[in-house]
Formats: structure tokens, C-alpha cells, sequence
């Protein structure tokens, strides 16, 4: 997932520049402040005995420090790098750790819905301590996975001007970077998604306490929007693995989509957990109800 490679001086290249860019300052305008609005708002609720929030806050925060610092990839598409070999290697570990955070993270809170509704009380053997393991071990990993970064960016001139790229020395490590990529940002999440919530929609069918069309509409809008914005990043990615082409733009291009997941999620697992909270309120109060009407 090359999308921080800078393109050529062609017309063509030169559009998906300021079109990356274009999308990247969107996702820095709304992005930033929504997740910060959420921490904010989850900050308040770290007390609870409840996992969403934490790991609500675990996904604001890397959502959000993938989005703090595209500012400086945008003036790189537009002007070059100018940071030196250090921060090119570093801010480019700080974006590849978060957005693997970011992945994960969706995957273990749609895992946490999934185990909650069929088995509770598995989920509940896990306790705060497994469940602190869990966010920390998503952070842990996370760094691992992006840690090729560290090695392959470089600061180099191409093009006429100092880039920050990814620096393969041969195609058979530009595939595995690029595989590795692919499995755990797409593959393995998507299917997981999948598979979570159609287990899910099944006990919505049957259960009176999940039985709300509100409720199935978002379910279907936050593996949509996984995979809207995933895609087109992941379809690269196997063109660039099948075919020995180096396209900057359709890179730039591809990869500005991706970071549109870090806006939407505060969102969309924000309002998810408050309609689940007021669900779980309704069903709680119907056996008080039914009792009072009885008496």
C-alpha cells in the first residue's frame, strides 16, 4: 500500500496529486476534530465496566494519529519531502502502525459483539485484565506488522525532487510487503466482518431484544463502508503484486481513499454503541413494565 509515493510530472500524475490531496485535507478537516470529540466523549465513560468504550477509545486514537499528520504528506505530494531520512521513516511508522491499529480494531469490536450475543458467557470468563490484554496485544501487533516501514522508506530523489517512498530493492520483497498488506488489511478482516455479522443478523431474526431494522441497517453500513474504502487500496495492491508496474498515482490515489475509514469510524461504532446501549435500556425496563401492569 504505496499511497505516500509521490508521481511523476505528467498532467495525469499531476491530477491525482492535488486529487489525493484534496481528499487527504477532507479527511484531515473532519477527521481530526470528530475523533477528537469522540475521545472526549469516551473519556468520560473509561470508569464503566464496559469494553466497547475502551476499545472505542483504542480505535479514536489510532484513527487519529493517522490523520494528524497529513498535513505533512499532503505538502510532500504537492512539493516534495523536505523532513529529512529520519522523519520520513518514522512518520511513515506512525501512519502504518495506526492504520493497522485501526483494522484490528474494527475486527476485535465486531469479535466482541459476535461473543457478547452467542456466547456471553465466554466473553465474560475474559474479565478486565483479558480484556486490557486484548487492546494491548492490537497495539503490540500492530507495531510489529508495521515495522517493515522503518526499513523500506527512504528519502531519496526521484522525479526531480526528495521523495519519501517505499524503497524495494527487488520485486520478490515488494510482494511480500504488499501480501502481508493485503491479508491483514483486508482479507482476514473483511471475511471476519462477514462472517460476525451474518451470525449476528441471524440471532437479530430470532431474538426479540435485537429485533430492530435500525440496527440491521447499521451493520450493513459499517462492512459496506470497509469495504468501499478498503478496495480500491487492496485492488491495487494485487495489480501492483500480478504486474511488474510502478504507478504513483494510482497509489496516491487509492491510498487517499483509505484514510476516509479513519472519519467514518468514530461515527458509525459511536452510534452503534449508543443504539445497543439503548436497546439493552428497553429490554431491561420491558419485564418492569409487564410487571407493573400486572399488579
Amino acid at each position: 500500500m504505496e499511497y505516500l509515493n509521490i508521481s511523476n510530472s505528467s498532467l495525469f500524475a499531476h491530477t491525482s496529486d492535488v486529487a489525493s490531496s484534496t481528499v487527504l485535507g477532507l479527511c484531515c478537516v473532519l477527521g481530526v476534530p470528530g475523533n477528537i470529540a469522540v475521545l472526549v466523549m469516551l473519556i468520560q465513560h473509561l470508569k464503566e465496566d464496559s469494553f466497547t468504550p475502551k476499545l472505542m477509545l483504542s480505535l479514536a486514537v489510532s484513527d487519529l494519529l493517522s490523520l494528524i499528520f497529513l498535513p505533512v504528506w499532503i505538502y510532500a505530494l504537492l512539493n516534495g519531502w523536505i523532513f529529512g531520512q529520519g522523519l520520513c521513516k518514522f512518520f511513515s511508522y506512525v501512519v502504518y502502525w495506526s492504520l493497522y491499529s485501526t483494522v484490528l480494531s474494527v475486527t476485535l469490536l465486531s469479535l466482541q459483539r459476535y461473543l457478547q450475543v452467542l456466547y456471553p458467557q465466554r466473553w465474560a470468563k475474559l474479565g478486565q485484565k483479558g480484556q486490557n490484554g486484548l487492546i494491548f496485544a492490537i497495539w503490540t501487533s500492530s507495531g510489529v506488522l508495521a515495522s517493515y516501514a522503518l526499513y523500506y522508506r527512504n528519502a531519496k530523489k526521484k522525479y526531480g525532487r526528495l521523495r519519501c517512498y517505499q524503497d524495494y530493492t527487488n520485486k520478490e520483497e515488494q510482494i511480500v510487503v504488499l501480501l502481508v498488506e493485503t491479508l491483514v488489511m483486508f482479507v482476514v478482516p473483511l471475511f471476519s466482518l462477514l462472517y460476525f455479522y451474518c451470525r449476528l443478523h441471524q440471532r437479530i431474526n430470532q431474538s426479540a431484544f435485537f429485533r430492530s431494522h435500525r440496527l440491521k441497517k447499521l451493520v450493513i453500513r459499517i462492512v459496506v463502508a470497509f469495504f468501499i474504502f478498503s478496495t480500491p487500496c487492496m485492488i491495487n495492491n494485487l495489480v501492483l503484486m500480478a504486474m511488474p508496474l510502478k504507478s504513483a498515482a494510482s497509489n496516491n490515489v487509492t491510498g487517499a481513499l483509505f484514510f476516509i475509514n479513519s472519519c467514518v469510524n468514530p461515527f458509525l461504532y459511536a452510534f452503534s454503541a449508543r443504539t445497543l446501549r439503548c436497546k439493552r435500556k428497553q429490554h431491561s425496563d420491558q419485564p418492569q413494565q409487564n410487571q407493573n401492569e400486572t399488579q
